[in-house]
């Protein structure tokens, strides 16, 4: 059975979001967000393994990391 995922709008604009989460649910959230997927936690290393030895380039959102 899944757990259920209770989150609450505080604030919401044109282009944001905020949502609150509460501690006991946060595992829930990353798990429905995809960030234990493997292939999340290799793209993140990658990255790291970039910004180390100063192969940066500015990205405006994560998707764009999955789209290359």
């Amino acid at each position: 059975m899944k757990a259920k995922l209770k989150t609450t709008i505080t604030k919401e604009t044109p282009k944001t979001i905020h949502l609150e989460i509460n501690k006991e649910t946060f595992e829930i959230f990353c798990d429905a967000a995809g960030l234990y997927r493997k292939e999340f936690i290799t793209l993140l290393n990658q990255s790291e393994e970039d910004h180390k030895k100063g192969r940066v380039t500015k990205r405006k959102s994560l998707s764009e990391l999955l789209k290359s």
